[in-house]
Formats: structure tokens, sequence, C-alpha cells
């Protein structure tokens, strides 16, 4: 029961990471330290989700609804995780 337990929460810390990366990183697949230094980009992952959320509410396929779907089941993987 630990090891699945384990594998559950590393998994969805692998779905975290996955969305956060692609939210802030540029068309080219770089990342820009110097603005990212203090906040980790925080202001633009929580857009990033909020226009992937509109894009999933009217069933649009874009890169911020794919980061959007990876944190969203990261964060329900953390929440199974947990509850076992």
């Amino acid at each position: 029961m630990h090891n699945l337990k384990l594998i559950i929460l590393i998994t969805g810390c692998v779905f975290i990471l996955f969305g956060y990366l692609r939210f802030i990183t540029d068309e080219k697949g770089n990342v820009n330290l110097n603005n990212y230094r203090f906040t980790g980009g925080l202001l633009l992952v929580v857009s990033g989700m909020i226009d992937g959320t509109q894009n999933l509410v009217k069933r649009l396929r874009s890169k911020n609804s794919v980061s959007a779907i990876a944190i969203y089941l990261g964060i329900l993987l953390f929440y199974i995780g947990f509850s076992i």
C-alpha cells in the first residue's frame, strides 16, 4: 500500500511539474530566468491556468488547456495519494 501511495504522489508531482514548465517556456522552449528569479513565474502560471480553464470550457485545445489539464490531474493525484 505504501508503494502505491508513493507512485501516485510521484506521478502527481510529475504532472504538476510538466504543466508548470509548459506555462513558463516560450515558443522556442526557452525560459527567461531573469523574469522568474523571485516569483518563479507564478503570475504567468495563474494567468495560464485561467486561460486554459476558459479554453477547456469552450472545448478548445491549446497549449494552456493541456497544461491546465496536467496541473489539475496532478492535484487530483495528490488528493488521492494523501487520502489513501
